[in-house]
């Protein structure tokens, strides 16, 4: 074998093995807004749904129109779904100082919440209302 195609051969090998080692990494999130409140505005992750028996899971943006008082613009979470009890519960949150999750991370969350009732009135109705409503 040519000496100089040999470290082309190497190159979809690493591909593979990064795409195995990072899941996320292969499918990127393409958000779609889904709704919009006097503070927020609400994106979902509509190429990555997970569904496991009752749960559905989805990656979902806060874009805030005001910094809150930590300074954080936005936040990207996976919120998890239960569509037969209507609740919901958010785990793995990354929230930055800018918009669209921009500027610098300033917190990270790696601990799941407690199962809540979806508010009748909120936003995380939509997501719900998308993802278990059939």
């Amino acid at each position: 074998m040519n000496a100089m195609l040999r470290p082309l051969l190497f190159v979809p090998a690493l591909v593979c093995l990064l795409c195995m080692a990072l899941p996320g990494a292969a499918q990127a999130m393409t958000w779609t807004r889904i709704g919009e409140s006097e503070a927020i505005t609400l994106y979902v992750n509509r190429n990555a749904v997970e569904k496991e028996d009752r749960v559905r899971r989805i990656w979902e943006m806060q874009d805030l129109k005001n910094p809150d008082p930590d300074g954080v613009m936005s936040r990207r979470y996976m919120n998890e779904y239960d569509c037969e009890y209507k609740m919901h519960r958010i785990t793995r949150m990354d929230s930055f100082s800018g918009p669209k999750l921009s500027g610098k991370k300033l917190f990270s969350v790696d601990e799941e919440g407690y199962w809540r009732k979806i508010p009748p009135n909120g936003l995380f109705l939509l997501p719900y209302v998308w993802l278990c409503i059939q």
